[in-house]
């Protein structure tokens, strides 16, 4: 151990002589000890590590900004694709008007669409614009994925009525098979159609668009007619609500349900459960609000049953 400690000291206490010899000119000679020397190789590491660690941050911030503008440019083409999808989707609903339209069908556009459904569209074209007028750095993934789900829900509502002018074509000499004629539900009638009183204490009477049927939880509910789903899912004020089109200018909608069976585009035969008796959306307890619309508008649905 003493050798090595002396060993060491000598070698840092010896003299190291470093000469530079040009080809012209006097020779130029520097004494250094051995621990000047050690000290200067440890900073010229210390350097070079230094500049290593510099040149790959330098070489990360580069590969990450390339990286990130060509998620741009992915993310760009994405959007583009996106908006032309959503024209397409606007274009097929203006030929299915022209479709209803040939085929005599109501109005040549949806009837009875709640006005939660149609504040709902409204709201959605106005998010679209507004999430492809932002900047890609002020892209909002969350909204992003949202707005693709609210195209394919467009999309398969979209479907849902070219299946309805199919079902219509084939089955307008059936029109009594689309005429609501049985009750929704075998509970009670709890509220009538007309004018009441608001049921949550406000002193403005309200028009009441339907029937109030009063059962137990999870009671059955069943279509009234043949027709085609058009909407099931939230509708603000209505909750849980599905939305059937019988064509011949007939529509039913069911709402405050829980449970629903069906889904948009399937085709529902008279006395077909479709969902159950809920409370859901403003409601004061469980019951099944029942409307049903002739051309466009509400008419009391005790004139369709007995």
């Amino acid at each position: 151990m003493a050798k090595k400690s002396n060993s060491i000291h000598r070698f840092l206490s010896d003299r190291v002589d470093i000469i530079i010899m040009p080809r012209a000119g006097a020779a130029r000679k520097w004494k250094l000890s051995g621990l000047t020397l050690l000290l200067l190789a440890a900073a010229w590491l210390g350097l070079t590590l230094g500049a290593l660690w510099l040149w790959s941050k330098a070489y990360d911030y580069h590969l990450t900004r390339a990286d990130n503008k060509l998620m741009r440019v992915k993310m760009q083409l994405i959007s583009d694709e996106l908006e032309r999808g959503r024209k397409y989707l606007t274009l097929t609903q203006t030929t299915e008007k022209q479709m209803r339209q040939m085929l005599g069908m109501p109005g040549g556009k949806f009837i009875n669409l709640p006005k939660g459904l149609q504040e709902k569209a409204r709201k959605e074209d106005e998010r679209a614009q507004k999430l492809f007028g932002s900047d890609l750095k002020d892209f909002d993934t969350e909204e992003f994925e949202k707005y693709v789900n609210d195209m394919q829900d467009a999309a398969e509502e979209r479907l849902a009525s070219f299946q309805e002018i199919a079902w219509y074509y084939a089955n307008r000499r059936e029109g009594l098979n689309s005429t609501p004629s049985i009750r929704p539900s075998t509970a009670r009638i709890s509220s009538g159609f007309g004018y009441r009183k608001d049921p949550f204490g406000k002193p403005i009477g309200k028009m009441h668009n339907g029937l109030d049927f009063a059962g137990k939880p999870d009671s059955s509910i069943f279509a009234t007619a043949d027709g085609v789903v058009r909407h099931t899912g939230w509708v603000n004020g209505y909750g849980q609500a599905v939305l059937i089109d019988h064509g011949f200018g007939y529509s039913t909608l069911y709402a405050h349900t829980t449970g629903i069976k069906v889904h948009p585009g399937d085709v529902v035969k008279r006395g077909q459960q479709i969902a159950f008796m809920g409370t859901t959306g403003r409601s004061t307890g469980t019951h099944l609000h029942y409307e049903v619309w002739k051309d466009g508008r509400p008419v009391n649905p005790r004139d369709y049953f007995k």
